[in-house]
């Protein structure tokens, strides 16, 4: 097993953490010398966190440009949803099957209300809670090749960037969905918590469509 490199960690997360806090905007070039700088050490462990950034979307790395904040189009966006969909659809159906626990589940809705619940809600705490939430049905869906698909999606909590722009009635509207969706689950309900999971991310997939026909 590959081990794991506590300093290539701590520059993924700090890095991490201020691409979803908007202290490194979408198309924001990241400097392999300011950063070995900042972590005084050599390239060569920024080079494998700029990797491995780029292999959970948060950047994207350029041949001779460099490595820069990734920006999601409305398209990309779509598309990933209409996937997620059927996707998550299945792992729901399977999960309440299969009679899962749900206290993990649990755990991350009751992060995802306290994110939103101030009046100054906080979106990078939301994004992490939230892709943890619909990551833990897949998990419990215990499908190792539905598993796989999803993990190939690539998707991570930079989605937070997404709900930056939700307004009060949306933040209520999400809290309402996702707690009844861990409800569905914990009585193991699979036609209705199926059905509720594909409508709940179809209706995103609709939005992101009127979103690319406007621009």
């Amino acid at each position: 097993m590959k081990k794991t490199n506590p300093l290539i960690e701590t520059i993924i997360e700090t890095i991490s953490q201020r691409i979803l806090s908007g202290e490194y905007p979408g198309g924001y070039k990241l400097s392999e010398n300011s950063i070995s700088q900042e972590f005084e050490c050599s390239r060569t462990p920024v080079r494998e966190a700029f990797k491995a950034l780029e292999q959970n979307s948060l950047v994207q790395i350029i041949a001779h440009s460099g490595t820069y904040v990734k920006t999601f189009t409305d398209e990309e966006n779509r598309e990933i949803t209409e996937i997620r969909a059927y996707l998550e659809s299945l792992a729901f159906r399977l999960a309440a099957e299969n009679q899962a626990d749900t206290n993990r589940l649990q755990t991350h809705l009751v992060e995802m209300e306290e994110s939103l619940s101030s009046d100054n809600p906080d979106f990078t705490r939301y994004g992490k809670a939230h892709y943890a939430f619909h990551q833990e049905i897949v998990r419990l869906s215990q499908n190792a090749l539905l598993i796989s698909m999803y993990d190939n999606l690539h998707l991570n909590s930079a989605t937070a960037l997404i709900y930056k722009t939700m307004n009060p009635e949306e933040i209520r509207t999400t809290i309402e969905e996702h707690a009844l969706i861990y409800t569905y689950l914990r009585y193991h309900d699979a036609e209705r918590g199926s059905e509720f999971m594909m409508n709940h991310l179809w209706k995103k997939r609709n939005r992101l469509l009127e979103a690319g026909k406007e621009n």
